[in-house]
């Protein structure tokens, strides 16, 4: 039986004749990037819900292959690092002028918050200034809501932007910026209107890991992909022989392609007939290609780079596999977009009992799992659905039926486009009962207030959010 996540309450839409412009800011690290497509497709379907985005990247593109759409994206993207000089000498002034005390608070903020190193403080101190950056900048083209994507970096800069311009702003947290890279996590929580996360795996991580006043204001909000680009393939698998394995992703250890690169191995030295294709680049390729020579697989996998078009390669697949890994360092995958990918498309999955997956892959209903870095439970899944047409079929139809039940991107933009609304208008609805010339920020009332949290803002540094 396939278990569906509890979907988040339904929000009243706040479209109403005579708002002004409904503006927001999306702020990320970089840019459009080709291994993060779903922050590109969340703004072009807020667009289609009726949002004006203005898209803010901390540093400029990768030199790497991009769709259309994305390079459209690039061209209207303001990039925060290296400032125009004279932009970011009137943002300071600016708001030395008019908050000096917001200012310095906000600064003191950051200061105590960094790492005792060099490096902590250099990149805390340019988080900081990228944030007073980017309040200028939003106040000058009317943004009213500021979202970043990543709790690390551009979440910094959007809470020291709110901070400064009384705009209220959410986020969205992923993985690495979870378990490898936390900056301010329980701060930005309490100081956030909006903060989300991908699964519910993280949102239990963040509860243990964290003190939160006010647990439920952390929610779901789940990375979704378009239904109706990543549709079933037209051609028939069985036509295709050998049958092919793909998988997808960056060429990094997280992903666990050396253990793939070895359970096809061990398909080989069982007779299995296949071939594998590997769509990705990265760090990792020359590692994976001596393995591959080391087992004698040159003829049967093939890395083939950093590929803008992965529909292409999914319609030829007879299966798709993620076979992801916890680094060392507590890195790991969140939910694997391409695994949403292939399930849309009707391939069935094998993946790994790590992270998130599991709310998605869900064993022998929605997809195969095995332990991480085994290898052979991986050969073994992969055999059993090669071998298995009617399992294939029947795990290929179920997953298809899970996307676009819960990772359907029209549905969960929409819901998220609201969920953004409600905050613009609670927090205009707070300005007008505070009156014009109230010294303090915008505050969302959204959720209640994180009481410790806001005593700990007024005690210290006077920055005050809900």
């Amino acid at each position: 039986m396939i278990a569906h996540p509890k979907l988040a309450e339904q929000e009243a839409d706040t479209r109403r004749p005579g708002n002004r412009e409904q503006r927001i800011a999306y702020v990320v690290t970089r840019f459009p990037k080709l291994s993060e497509t779903f922050v590109a497709r969340e703004v072009l379907a807020l667009q289609q819900h009726g949002a004006a985005v203005e898209c803010f990247s901390i540093h400029r593109p990768l030199p790497e292959p991009l769709p259309a759409d994305m390079q459209e994206l690039a061209g209207h993207t303001t990039y925060l690092w290296p400032p125009q000089p004279l932009a970011l000498l009137a943002a300071v002034v600016g708001f030395l002028t008019r908050k000096p005390a917001c200012f310095f608070q906000t600064l003191a903020l950051f200061w105590r918050q960094a790492p005792a190193t060099f490096a902590g403080r250099k990149r805390f101190l340019l988080h900081f200034f990228e944030g007073v950056y980017l309040a200028h900048l939003c106040r000058q083209r009317g943004v009213r809501y500021l979202h970043a994507h990543f709790a690390n970096g551009p979440s910094s800069v959007a809470m020291a932007a709110s901070a400064l311009s009384g705009i209220p702003f959410g986020f969205t947290s992923h993985a690495q910026d979870i378990y490898s890279d936390p900056l301010m996590l329980d701060l930005k929580i309490a100081a956030a209107a909006l903060p989300l996360t991908i699964s519910e795996y993280n949102r239990k991580h963040i509860l243990a890991t964290c003190e939160l006043a006010y647990p439920a204001k952390l929610r779901v909000q789940r990375v979704a992909v378009d239904v109706t680009q990543f549709t079933p393939a037209a051609v028939a698998k069985s036509s295709l022989r050998p049958p092919l394995v793909v998988a997808i992703g960056r060429l990094v250890a997280k992903k666990g392609f050396i253990h793939l690169v070895r359970a096809c191995g061990r398909l080989a030295q069982s007779g299995v007939s296949f071939r594998c294709w590997i769509v990705g680049e990265g760090p990792e390729r020359a590692a994976l290609q001596a393995e591959i020579a080391a087992l004698g697989l040159q003829s049967r996998i093939r890395l083939l780079g950093a590929q803008t078009n992965v529909r292409k390669f999914l319609e030829r697949a007879e299966i798709f596999v993620m076979p992801c890994v916890q680094e060392a360092g507590g890195d790991r995958d969140g939910i694997p977009t391409t695994l949403m990918e292939a399930m849309a498309m009707r391939v069935p999955v094998v993946s790994t009992a790590i992270s998130g997956i599991p709310e998605l892959v869900q064993h022998e209903a929605t997809g195969l799992l095995t332990p991480p870095e085994d290898p052979e439970a991986l050969a073994r899944a992969m055999a059993r659905l090669l071998a298995d047409e009617a399992l294939r079929a029947r795990l290929a139809a179920a997953g298809r039926r899970y996307i676009e039940q819960c990772h359907n991107l029209e549905i969960n933009s929409r819901r998220l486009w609201q969920s953004i609304q409600l905050r613009m208008r609670n927090t205009e609805a707070d300005e007008g009962s505070r009156g014009p010339h109230h010294p303090a920020g915008a505050v969302s009332t959204t959720t209640r207030p994180d009481r410790r949290r806001a005593r700990l803002f007024v005690d210290q540094f006077q920055i005050m959010f809900a």
